[in-house]
């Protein structure tokens, strides 16, 4: 699942804390509560929503001491962890939820008085009431107890004390299993939010000097890479026969500058979930039509070793017809070892979910 958001962010924010003095000087701590609602994406969960979402998360965050190259190009972001809470608009057949997510806060503008900034943030949900055929057949959106949850959020911190900051902002998060079981209509719940913030220390200046030194002295290269990446997903109706596809992905991309890097690729994937899709389309079945074949252009955004990828691609081969020719990915990719990266990503079609792939791959600059 997304945890792996979580696994990569908790690892970068232990090395940092821990290759610092006095890591504690650079800690805060926030209270939000946030007042949002369900959009009803499917004409068919309209009858879900029966009141607001209310949530509230706590966190606690670490300013990097922005001693490194992207931590000077990304404005001395901070690394953190949170906790959520919330009730999902419905007691009865949604119920709540609970999440634990890793996140980093990126500046926009940075005043004495005022700080501008975005964060994203990645973790793992647990429902309190997904679907289920015998107790809960109502809940048309979520087939699982354990999902992924992303969050994003621009908001802003105002100085109201010494260390004291009031914090409001609008908050999106997201909700999906990535098609492991069904249903996975998922949930998207636009909200605002406000907080304080605790700030043991306060923030250092940017160095835009530093910044423009940075971006003189990058060399744009060119990445090659190969990754062999596997997932797990399900047929309708729920409770289906488990499918494993998998996919060779070839890509050569161009590192821009520090903080992005632009790309093509081709893909090649083997899906034996197809064949019962091709069939009830009345076309006679060949093995071959298990695969697809198809090229993506990409974008990535860059936090030294992990990225943040996204990619839209075209079929220009695909028997199976109910999912269209457009193909996208997104995810988080890492630099493991050497040239060893990992991946996971989710593959979609449009606002559908296909497969969540779990990747390994060789790298190599040129």
């Amino acid at each position: 699942m997304k945890t792996k958001f979580f696994i990569f962010f908790f690892i970068l924010f232990v090395q940092s804390v821990f290759s610092q003095e006095k890591f504690s000087d650079r800690i805060s701590f926030a209270i939000n509560g946030r007042y949002g609602f369900l959009i009803p994406h499917r004409s068919s969960m309209v009858y879900l929503i029966e009141d607001h979402v209310k949530a509230w998360d706590i966190a606690v965050s670490y300013r990097t001491k922005g001693d490194k190259p992207w931590q000077i190009i990304y404005r001395v972001p901070e690394l953190g962890l949170a906790f959520y809470r919330a009730n999902l608009g419905n007691a009865n057949y949604l119920g709540t939820s609970t999440a634990a997510y890793a996140f980093i806060k990126i500046p926009i503008v940075k005043d004495k008085f005022f700080n501008l900034s975005y964060s994203m943030g990645e973790g793992l949900a647990i429902l309190s009431k997904p679907f289920n055929t015998e107790s809960n057949i109502y809940n048309i959106a979520i087939g699982s107890r354990a999902n992924g949850f992303i969050d994003f959020c621009l908001f802003s911190e105002i100085n109201i004390l010494n260390k004291l900051q009031f914090v409001t902002g609008f908050n999106f998060t997201h909700y999906s299993n990535g098609a492991w079981r069904k249903p996975n209509l998922g949930f998207n719940i636009p909200s605002i939010k406000a907080g304080l913030k605790y700030t043991l220390s306060k923030s250092p200046e940017i160095d835009k000097t530093k910044i423009k030194e940075i971006k003189a002295l990058f060399v744009r290269k060119n990445e090659f890479s190969i990754t062999l990446s596997k997932g797990v997903r399900e047929n309708p109706p729920p409770n289906g026969v488990k499918f494993h596809p998998t996919t060779i992905c070839i890509n050569a991309e161009r590192l821009y500058n520090p903080k992005r890097k632009f790309g093509t690729g081709l893909d090649v994937f083997y899906d034996p979930s197809l064949e019962s899709r091709i069939i009830s389309d009345s076309l006679k079945f060949k093995p071959i039509y298990n695969l697809r074949s198809g090229v993506h252009l990409s974008y990535d955004l860059l936090f030294n070793r992990i990225s943040f990828t996204m990619q839209t691609g075209v079929y220009f081969f695909t028997k199976a017809k109910d999912d269209g020719l457009i193909y996208s990915r997104f995810g988080i990719r890492a630099k493991v070892w050497k040239n060893i990266t990992a991946s996971l990503t989710l593959k979609t079609h449009f606002v559908k979910a296909d497969v969540l792939e779990w990747g390994i791959g060789y790298s190599f600059l040129k």
